[in-house]
């Protein structure tokens, strides 16, 4: 089991470089860290900064790759968007989607409860009620967006699932198309 805590100092020593970092959480060379950082942001001189030089959302983030390295098969996360910018918020979600395990996250961030857990646990009034996403998303959606918004989101998704597949399919004029359809979409949010 591995935790993510909302606290920063709990999971990481302030004196230590982020090298010093993950050679404490067992990587065997300076090459493996800086490759494996790279992919949350980490790269370049800033793995020679001490930890307590890092913003809170690098800190959070730093947080997210030593706790994705471990060899967990649970991982409890404490309010893991706190602190996070839009790039690392995305960085949080990719991991989650990688992650062969369990997941046991508290968040007050619904957008990253609707785009990375399978189901919610709801607590409200000493009572625990289950709810499926779908069952979710209509919840949030009706309490803060119009009837419309749903619809709208959903059909945002689908041209950005048309986009990653043209640009995986190298068909970049479909997906300059798409891409104007997407603002499009986005401006009617």
């Amino acid at each position: 089991m591995a935790y993510l805590s909302q606290i920063q100092g709990e999971m990481l020593k302030d004196s230590n470089t982020i090298l010093e970092e993950f050679i404490d959480a067992g990587f065997k060379t300076y090459d493996e860290i800086r490759s494996y950082i790279s992919g949350y942001g980490f790269e370049g001189e800033i793995v020679n900064q001490k930890i307590e030089s890092l913003s809170g959302g690098e800190k959070n983030t730093l947080q997210l790759a030593k706790v994705a390295a471990s060899k967990a098969n649970v991982l409890l996360l404490d309010e893991p968007t706190s602190h996070l910018d839009t790039y690392s918020q995305i960085a949080l979600e990719k991991a989650i989607e990688d992650y062969k395990g369990a997941i046991l996250m508290i968040s007050h961030d619904f957008y990253s409860v609707v785009n990375g857990m399978d189901y919610v646990l709801i607590i409200d009034d000493k009572t625990i009620r289950k709810m499926s996403m779908r069952k979710f998303r209509q919840m949030i959606y009706a309490s803060h967006f119009n009837k419309d918004y749903l619809e709208a989101e959903q059909n945002k998704k689908a041209v950005e699932m048309k986009i990653e597949l043209a640009l995986k399919n190298t068909d970049f004029e479909s997906a300059k198309v798409l891409v104007d359809e997407l603002e499009e979409l986005i401006k009617l949010l």
